[in-house]
């Protein structure tokens, strides 16, 4: 069953009427029904190469100029129940400056967010200004996202000073892992709106460069964000690594010291357990407290021993 939806612009911010010209139409779809990349294919009027790009299996942020449209391709955070944030959603655009043609496979927040306020007449007027609020939108919950990232690095430092090491770690690694993916596409999409403000054609002369150079710039400090984000998780990582290995070096050595003390006790309890004769005490009716006197007094001089050498 198709999925497709097809929105019209009145040019006031809502949607078109049957019998009302269009300022420009808008398609959706999710790029995974087959009967929407049989029309992509076969009917909407774009060469193989677009159709290629909205339906590849994987893809990275970029933008392609081809013929008389633009390619753009963007990432979006997912915010589907039970989906984890960082597993960014691929928004495939194609830009021909009378439709607009976006598709992805799962459900996005800013576009469910834009038709809405298509319903209401508060949406964008253009298919340009469209192609921005898109790209906004999905900066704007990209930067919620690294918000709460930070927010979590500084709970994990003020439990860190707390002492609190064995819930830390696997906490760390996960928010380590989401970052590496979400840079992983926020560069390269940060690149592919740098380049988008410099590219000079009719088609893009209604699009408002002052925004798009400003949403590069955002993009710009949210990798840096989250570049610093990761220098944090790095460095309470090695602080947790740090003291855990000094618990076990302190543990070690208590054992080690331990070790001293009931070594030369050990000798003495296995001496007098050699069944020969000989052995002083035997016959004496208090020569096992002797023995206990003996040992109780090397342990106390071991002890005071170790200490004024300050091993402890």
């Amino acid at each position: 069953m198709s999925t497709r939806q097809s929105i019209r612009l009145d040019g006031s911010g809502g949607r078109a009427g049957p019998q009302q010209q269009p300022a420009g139409t808008w398609v959706r779809f999710n790029w995974e029904d087959a009967d929407d990349r049989a029309w992509l294919e076969d009917e909407a009027g774009v060469d193989e190469l677009v159709a290629d790009s909205l339906l590849a299996e994987d893809t990275r942020p970029r933008v392609v100029e081809h013929d008389n449209g633009l390619i753009l391709i963007l990432r979006g955070v997912n915010l589907n129940a039970g989906s984890r944030p960082e597993d960014m959603i691929s928004l495939r655009l194609w830009f021909d400056g009378e439709r607009l043609i976006s598709t992805s496979r799962y459900p996005l927040r800013t576009v469910e967010g834009i038709i809405d306020q298509l319903e209401r007449g508060t949406g964008p007027t253009t298919l340009a200004d469209l192609l921005m609020e898109l790209v906004e939108g999905l900066a704007e919950r990209t930067d919620e996202l690294i918000e709460s990232i930070e927010e979590e690095i500084d709970d994990l430092e003020a439990q860190l000073l707390d002492g609190a090491d064995r819930e830390l770690r696997g906490r760390i690694g996960q928010i380590r892992r989401s970052i590496i993916v979400i840079r992983r596409y926020l560069a390269p999409q940060r690149d592919a709106l740098a380049r988008l403000s410099t590219i000079n054609r009719p088609l893009l002369a209604s699009l408002d460069r002052g925004r798009i150079r400003e949403q590069a710039d955002a993009l710009t400090r949210l990798v840096e964000d989250l570049d610093m984000a990761r220098e944090r998780g790095a460095m309470i990582h090695e602080q947790l690594l740090t003291r855990l290995s000094d618990q076990l070096n302190t543990r070690m050595y208590i054992l080690s010291i331990v070790a001293a003390i009931f070594l030369p006790l050990g000798f003495v309890t296995g001496l007098f357990g050699i069944n020969v004769g000989g052995m002083p005490w035997v016959e004496t009716p208090m020569g096992f407290w002797w023995v206990v006197l003996l040992i109780a007094a090397i342990g106390v001089g071991l002890g005071v021993w170790l200490k004024r050498r300050r091993w402890f």
